[in-house]
């Protein structure tokens, strides 16, 4: 079970990048891909901390490879998208999807489109 907290836009950064990557991804690949496609210029120390948060978030796998430790992402970008979701409409519209439709769409009414679309995935 993921520990869901908010991710601040690096951390999320640094997820959609294994969410993207088909295949685990040593520290050096990840500290590579940064520095030189992100243009970062991050230092190891930082490239350390923001896997291990992800890490203990349960959003990261960290397993051993051959030479190196090996990080892989624990959950689709999906789920981590619901579970969000869920907690957002847990935490601020007592856990009500109807009060959080209300407040998304500022009090005015949908579309026929709009509630149609609703309907079939409810």
């Amino acid at each position: 079970m993921l520990k869901l907290y908010d991710l601040t836009d690096t951390e999320l950064e640094v997820m959609e990048f294994f969410w993207e990557e088909k295949e685990p991804q040593s520290f050096s690949k990840t500290m590579e891909y940064f520095n030189t496609q992100k243009k970062k210029e991050w230092k190891k120390q930082t490239v350390n901390t923001y896997l291990n948060h992800l890490t203990h978030a349960g959003l990261l796998k960290a397993d051993k490879g051959p030479r190196a430790r090996l990080y892989s992402a624990a959950c689709t970008r999906e789920d981590y998208q619901q579970q969000c979701a869920r907690k957002l409409i847990e935490r601020s519209f007592d856990n009500s999807l109807a009060k959080f439709i209300a407040a998304f769409t500022g009090g005015e009414g949908l579309s026929e489109e709009e509630a149609e679309e609703l309907k079939k995935l409810i």
